[in-house]
């Protein structure tokens, strides 16, 4: 496959299906115009995605009206757009893990719970200081019966590439997602190196763009793997599939 080349646009690899986006627009940092969303849907479409699962954040504290029934309803009058725009679309979120956050994650309302599918729920941490209870709150998941897939690690600037507490993090059951973006440096060179390091590890489950705007789109067509990188970049894409379709 492709056997001259060191690398491969990432668009050349059959990515079908992103479960990590801010494209339902005007509820958080990712887009704010429905113009705009949809512009990026058929964009996204052009280059061979056909699903999403959109995952605009929850944290009361900077996003207090994101609650599960709010984001629900922008959903529902934006699903059909988005479908007519060749996606089809899925609604979760990516939640914030803050002290206080465990009552919301309980078995009985697991059905409330804006997950990934399969009681997968996407967690997410300040990039400059790590969440007090963030092994607390995984272990609140696992015990509810969810499954904790922790948005970024490479992004963190507290976990140091070849971190012990990632392995402790991986160790009670928490997957890992990669930013697609960050294997170019668009995060910066700290980011990078750490997600080289994490994919080469096999410590990734999922992919996902992350996209906050048009202009990430850009760098998404840009985006070359190298070839090294390849089968396990195609495993991720693979991982995507399964997720969405209720197979892990």
């Amino acid at each position: 496959m492709w056997p001259f080349r060191t690398r491969t646009a990432f668009t050349e690899l059959g990515f079908s299906t992103d479960i990590h986006s801010h494209i339902l627009p005007g509820v958080d940092d990712g887009f704010r115009t429905e113009d705009q969303s949809l512009a990026a849907l058929r964009e996204l479409n052009a280059m061979g995605v056909r699903r999403m699962i959109l995952t605009p954040h929850i944290f009361p504290e900077l996003y207090e009206a994101n609650t599960p029934e709010r984001i629900r309803g922008r959903f529902s009058g934006f699903s059909e757009k988005a479908a007519a725009c060749g996606v089809e679309c899925r609604i979760a979120g990516e939640h914030m893990v803050y002290p206080g956050i465990e009552p919301g994650f309980k078995t009985e309302t697991a059905g409330e719970v804006l997950s990934l599918g399969g009681g997968h729920v996407l967690i997410e941490m300040s990039y400059a200081y790590e969440s007090q209870n963030i092994r607390e709150f995984i272990f609140h998941l696992n015990a509810a019966g969810f499954h904790p897939v922790l948005a970024h690690p490479e992004r963190y600037l507290f976990y140091p590439e070849g971190s012990e507490d990632l392995d402790v993090l991986a160790d009670m059951d928490t997957e890992f997602q990669l930013n697609i973006l960050s294997l170019g440096g668009f995060y910066g060179r700290q980011a990078m190196e750490k997600a080289v390091y994490l994919l080469e590890k096999g410590a990734y489950s999922y992919l996902g763009t992350d996209l906050h705007s048009l202009s990430q789109i850009n760098q998404l067509k840009s985006l070359r793997i190298e070839k090294k990188h390849l089968p396990a970049v195609e495993k991720l894409i693979a991982g995507n599939e399964a997720l969405w379709n209720g197979a892990v």
